[in-house]
């Protein structure tokens, strides 16, 4: 009972606040019904619409979520797949890979830093 109620006081305040609305409305319904059929059947559909929307947009929201959480998946097997690959490769028993680099690595401090010192290592005996 209380949301009738509610609805009632809420005809009411509409009425009161909006009075040449409310009037060219019963007119509407009086004079054309037909029109006014079709208004509320309008109005029907708007709200109907505007409860759909969001509702739809979720569903879609969902979906493309579910999509990109399984390419997240496919491409972390993927990765997985080529990283035990590269191990297979890598953990064969005998087998030398010598790798070079034409570059040479650039010297990070110039050659007018500092003094030269002969180095020798010196080899202690055990006694």
């Amino acid at each position: 009972m209380n949301i009738f109620s509610a609805i009632i006081d809420s005809i009411i305040q509409f009425i009161k606040e909006n009075p040449l609305t409310t009037l060219f409305i019963v007119m509407l319904m009086v004079f054309a019904p037909q029109a006014a059929g079709g208004l509320f059947i309008g109005l029907l559909i708007l709200c109907g619409l505007l409860l759909l929307i969001p509702i739809i947009a979720l569903f879609r929201l969902r979906r493309i979520a579910r999509r990109m959480e399984q390419e997240a998946k496919s491409q972390q097997q993927q990765y997985t797949r080529q990283q035990y690959r590269s191990q297979q490769q890598q953990s064969r028993e005998g087998e030398v890979n010598v790798y070079t680099t034409t570059e040479r690595p650039q010297k990070r401090v110039s050659d007018d830093v500092g003094d030269y010192v002969d180095f020798e290592e010196v080899k202690k005996e055990n006694k």
